[in-house]
């Protein structure tokens, strides 16, 4: 018997044939384009006391640290037992450490783990803005326990007025000291002024 070929079988080997002929002329005709510079290792410098040297004998190297910014360690409270996160190390300055800030934000005597009369060189009021102890740090007014409520803010707020008001009647009263011209009238709303700024602070402090 003769066997049956099927319809179009012979024109697919073909197709195939000729697809991989012309597969293999492309890689022929474009070959790889050769980089004009030889291909060399780059040096990657890991400790940095050999910097000086690897600069004497590398053009280019990859710096494998931070070469400006040292990394400064942090003391880790042995009571925590929270053993999923643990830092190690630190880069940089920290604002509530490094820089002027308020006491119950203050890095270094953190304000629900220490007291509250504690503070560190760079430790403000938050009532009275001025570096801590204030006059009023501690007894019936204790600002070292301010912190940003509404309450304390409204504090800070009247102690803002009450400098402002305070410097004013100063000046004020100099004017009145080196003028003999001054009226009466004037003489007697500046000593009323001074009046009621002293019930004033006794308020606020």
């Amino acid at each position: 018997m003769k066997s049956k070929r099927k319809k179009g079988g012979s024109k697919r080997e073909v197709n195939v044939k000729t697809r991989k002929l012309i597969d293999k002329n492309k890689l022929k005709s474009s070959p790889v384009e050769k980089s004009s510079a030889p291909l060399r290792s780059i040096y990657c410098l890991k400790n940095k006391s050999q910097l000086k040297e690897i600069e004497k004998k590398e053009d280019c190297f990859i710096l494998d640290y931070v070469p400006d910014d040292p990394l400064h360690k942090i003391s880790i409270s042995s009571s925590n037992n929270n053993n999923e996160l643990s830092i190690v190390a630190e880069k940089g300055q920290v604002a509530c450490r490094d820089f002027p800030h308020s006491r119950h934000t203050c890095a270094k005597y953190p304000f629900n783990r220490t007291k509250h009369e504690s503070y560190c060189q760079l430790c403000y009021c938050f009532v009275c803005d001025t570096v801590a102890p204030c006059i009023m740090w501690t007894g019936s007014s204790e600002h070292c326990h301010a912190i940003d409520t509404e309450d304390w803010e409204f504090r800070r707020e009247c102690m803002q007025v009450f400098h402002k008001a305070k410097k004013t009647l100063e000046e004020a009263e100099y004017a009145m000291n080196n003028k003999s011209s001054m009226s009466v009238s004037l003489r007697k709303t500046v000593q009323k002024f001074r009046r009621t700024l002293l019930n004033f602070s006794k308020v606020i402090y």
